[in-house]
Parts: structure tokens; C-alpha cells; sequence
């Protein structure tokens, strides 16, 4: 394993970023302060609720990471995803029948613009899309940080108005939230189309700046997690470890509250397509740096994540063999399970092949398989990252397919779906 540089001594290192953001701020509190702009928060719970996500996010820095196309640089905020990761958790430990809903994309060619539903389901009551991607084109959909809905009961994040099938829906929409961290924009066009999103009325957008106003003491351990960041990415690694306990709000939480814990994140300064990427002596770093926990659940279903070698299509067996490098049991998929897996992984995440072919690289965020069966991965998505929530008996199929989608796409898309090998190859 690369051995990592040495850790700032104290908080008056001169290592430690001054942690001044968002000034001039004049601080009321030693904490981080939310400020509500435009038109408040309803009520005192939406606040209480999103404090704690906010003050949760916090803690994670800007990391850069490359489109493997390209390989254009870009900058990705651990802020807001991890946020909005959060806020996903509580939707689907709810079956998405939850107040708060994350980045709903919206149609804004419509008037007032529709939200997106899920392309999996059908009928009045499905939940919105999870596919950051709903429609392909630019321009033409926006996707708010948060939407605080009148009636959890109701799946419908929008205003009065019909879906794409013709269902009427009343007016469920109580606030849209757009929240700020340090140094995010917010542009004027933006903010032009969550006007329509919300029929014009001011009282109906809230946008949250965020101050962290706590002091340098304070802040020093979640600084030491940037600057040791950057020494990182100085010395070539490509992962670093970071473990805290987020806030997963759970319909009916166990008698003894198990945390999920965060796992560590990737940094993909080139082309990151798994967790045995820069694999040293046959044993891959990234695999070193999960949890215990993480690393024997995904023993059980994906133990070639911690090996050398590859996967190499059979077209007499129709099905995919792992050739270890090491010598190891020899794994294997038929392409009906994977077939049957893909369908699984398109129910809970509306997630298309068109997607599929654009993840550059993925990573496990946190494992809430205890509270609500899923496993929260990352997802780099050209120069966006989302997070989707994989059950956990699928979390082995999904980091395949990711895998074979960098790798083999035209053997994978023919398994997967006719007719997307001609369009890959364009």
C-alpha cells in the first residue's frame, strides 16, 4: 500500500486553509450558518432537517477528476453530492413518499415546467426520475438542490398540472431550496428558469447561502481532510480514507443505531473504472482503504474487485469468466443474469444505456444496507457526478457492468439492449 505523507501537526500549521468562505459575513454563531434568502424555510423542521445536511457536507472538500473521452479536468463539489445523497437515502428508505426531494430534474420548455417520472413505472403515482439525464439536448431541464412537497403522500414534486401521460396533479409543490456552499454560483439564468419552475412566486423559492463561521480550531479536522487531499494528489494516490457517520433519517430506526459509514472517495486523475484501478503487488489500494465491513460484504459478491485480471467474454457459454491473474476461484456471469440484474438496476435507478456509456468512473459512498437495503454509490457521469442508490443485492452487478461498460461497451451493449452497438460506435 502507498505510504501517505504525514498529517499537519496543529491547527496552526500553515498548511491549514484560513477557512474564510463566503465573506463579507458578519457571524452570529461559532457554527455554520445557514442564511435563507429571497423567503423563508415554512417551517422550523425543513430547517432542523436541512441544517443537518448541511452542517454534514460541509466537512467535504472540492476534488478534480477527468472526463476519460476527452480528458478534460474538471471540478466536483463533495458538498453538494454528499448532501443530496443524504436527502436520496431518506427518499428511498420512504419508497420515495418523503417531504424532501433531491434534484428533481424538471422540464422547462412547459408551462409551468413539468418534473421528470420515473421512466420505469407507469401510472399517477410514481416517483419522480433519479436519471440526471432525463432527455437528451441542453437547455431544456433544470435540476434544484432540494424540493419540499405539501403532502409527503403524494409523489408529484411540481405545481398543479399534467405528466407526460395525461395524469392530473394538484399543486404539491411547498418550496424549491437552491443551497449555496462556499464559493458555489448561482447565475442569473438559473435563477430564471426555478422561477418558472415555481409559476413566478417569490415566496415559493428559499435560497440558502452557507457561512461556516466556526473557528480555526474547529474547523482544523475537516481542513486537515482538504490538505491532506492535496498532498495526495501530489503523490500519485488515488484514494484516500474518510470515515464519519452521516445523518440517514429511517422510518423505523434499529434499538441500536448502526451509522452507515462513508467510504473513501476516489480521486481519478486519470481513468478510474473500479476499485482494483492501480492495483499494487496485485492488491488494489482503493480495496485497502474500505471499512472491514465494506470490504467483506463486497467479498461476497465482487471479491475480483480486490484482484488482477480481467473479464473476458465467452460466446460458446454466452457468458462472462473472470481470468485472475492470481490464480483465484474463477467468477462468472451468463447474460441472462446479467440481463435480469440490468433490469433491476433500470427499476431503481431509471438509469439507460445511453447513461451507461457515459460513466467514467464509480465508487461506494456509503453502505446503508442496514437501514434500507441499498448501497449509495458515486458516479462520474462525464463532468457530473451523481449519486444512486443499488440494492445491495445487486451492488456485485452493478460494479460489473460499470466495469465492462469502460471497458467492453459493444460486447456489453449487445447483451444488454439490441441495437446500441451501432450507436456506440459512432
Amino acid at each position: 500500500m502507498m505510504e501517505l505523507p504525514d498529517l499537519p501537526t496543529s491547527p496552526d500549521s500553515p498548511d491549514i486553509p484560513s477557512g474564510k468562505n463566503n465573506q463579507p459575513w458578519d457571524c452570529t454563531t461559532t457554527g455554520v450558518e445557514m442564511v435563507e434568502k429571497q423567503s423563508q424555510l415554512p417551517t422550523e423542521n425543513n430547517r432542523q432537517y436541512l441544517h443537518i445536511k448541511v452542517e454534514y457536507a460541509m466537512r467535504f472538500p472540492r476534488l478534480s477528476a477527468k472526463v476519460r473521452r476527452n480528458g478534460k479536468s474538471y471540478q466536483m463539489s463533495l458538498k453538494q453530492l454528499m448532501m443530496s445523497g443524504l436527502i436520496r437515502a431518506d427518499e428511498i428508505a420512504a419508497k420515495y413518499y418523503w417531504w424532501y426531494k433531491a434534484e428533481v430534474p424538471f422540464d422547462i420548455r412547459t408551462t409551468p415546467p413539468r418534473p421528470y417520472l420515473s421512466s420505469t413505472q407507469t401510472g399517477p403515482g410514481r416517483r419522480h426520475t433519479t436519471n440526471p439525464f432525463p432527455e437528451s439536448g441542453k437547455g431544456i431541464y433544470r435540476r434544484p438542490d432540494v424540493i419540499i412537497v405539501k403532502n409527503r403522500k403524494d409523489r408529484w414534486p411540481g405545481l398543479a398540472g399534467a405528466d407526460t401521460e395525461g395524469n392530473l396533479h394538484a399543486d404539491n409543490l411547498e418550496r424549491l431550496v437552491e443551497v449555496k456552499f462556499p464559493e458555489d454560483e448561482f447565475k442569473q439564468g438559473q435563477y430564471e428558469d426555478y422561477m418558472l419552475i415555481v409559476g413566478g412566486a417569490r415566496k415559493k423559492m428559499t435560497i440558502l447561502e452557507i457561512h461556516d463561521c466556526r473557528p480555526q480550531e474547529q474547523q482544523w479536522s475537516d481542513q486537515v481532510v482538504n490538505v491532506t487531499l492535496q498532498n495526495w494528489v501530489k503523490s500519485g494516490a488515488k484514494y484516500w480514507p474518510l470515515f464519519l457517520y452521516p445523518p440517514i433519517f429511517t422510518p423505523r430506526p434499529p434499538n441500536a443505531p448502526v451509522p452507515a459509514k462513508i467510504q473513501p472517495w476516489t480521486h481519478a486523475s486519470d481513468t478510474v473504472a473500479d476499485l482494483s484501478e492501480g492495483a499494487i503487488r496485485g492488491i488494489a489500494e482503493g480495496w485497502n482503504a474500505l471499512s472491514k465491513e465494506m470490504q467483506q460484504k463486497l467479498q461476497r459478491v465482487a471479491g475480483w474487485l480486490n484482484d488482477s485480471g480481467e473479464w473476458v467474454y465467452s460466446q460458446g457459454s454466452q457468458a462472462w469468466h473472470w481470468a485472475s491473474r492470481t490464480g483465484r476461484t474463477v467468477a462468472y456471469w451468463t447474460d441472462a443474469q446479467l440481463r435480469a440484474a440490468w433490469r433491476e438496476i433500470q427499476q431503481a435507478t431509471d438509469m439507460t444505456l445511453e447513461m451507461l456509456k457515459q460513466v467514467d468512473w464509480v465508487q461506494v459512498l456509503t453502505d446503508a444496507a442496514i437501514a434500507i437495503g441499498v448501497i449509495l454509490v458515486a458516479v462520474g457521469v462525464g463532468a457530473l457526478v451523481v449519486t444512486l442508490g443499488i440494492p445491495e443485492a445487486i451492488i456485485g452487478a452493478f460494479l460489473l457492468i460499470v466495469r465492462l461498460a469502460i471497458s467492453a461497451w459493444g460486447a456489453l451493449a449487445a447483451v444488454l439492449g439490441t441495437g446500441t452497438t451501432l450507436a456506440a460506435a459512432q
